[in-house]
């Protein structure tokens, strides 16, 4: 009964951080440490839209940096890719990531390997170059052209 309870208020936080971030509010950071919690929790579905959420709050969510790295070693694909792609979108402030990331471009999953070479793109680190080179070969179209498109973006910084 008290694990149903526990479910149930991790659902309605999870739910809540939703309507916050969909909404813009600026307050959104408040969010940030349910979230947090809400990365370890049993459900698979609500540590991968916790990853999602921290995302799309962007930058005021760089706290969670070590908890979107500890994700990246999650049994579930859906919460490894929104992990790494969450992590991207944190940018710079992921650089602590990047060795766990570059790990991913190995990943037997593609949509995983195709959002780490994109959050290795976005976080700019000049370690990533020469495995982002040798994810221009991967076998699927979609992860060479995340790491073409994450290699410009290391070109430009």
């Amino acid at each position: 009964m008290l694990q149903s309870v526990a479910r149930h208020a991790v659902a309605v936080v999870v739910l809540a951080a939703c309507h916050a971030v969909a909404a813009g509010q600026a307050d959104s950071i408040a969010e940030v440490p349910k979230l947090r919690v809400s990365l370890k929790d049993s459900d698979p579905a609500k540590r991968a839209a916790a990853a999602r959420l921290l995302g799309e709050i962007g930058a005021p969510a760089k706290e969670a940096v070590p908890d979107l790295t500890d994700a990246l070693k999650d049994a579930e694909p859906a919460v490894r890719q929104n992990a790494a792609k969450a992590l991207g979108d944190l940018g710079a402030s992921s650089t602590a990531a990047v060795g766990p990331l570059i790990m991913l471009l190995g990943d037997h999953d593609w949509q995983i390997r195709r959002a780490a070479a994109y959050a290795l793109g976005r976080i700019g680190s000049p370690e990533a170059e020469k495995p982002l080179k040798a994810a221009r070969k991967d076998s699927n179209e979609n992860v060479r052209d995340a790491a073409k498109a994450a290699l410009k973006q290391l070109k430009h910084r």
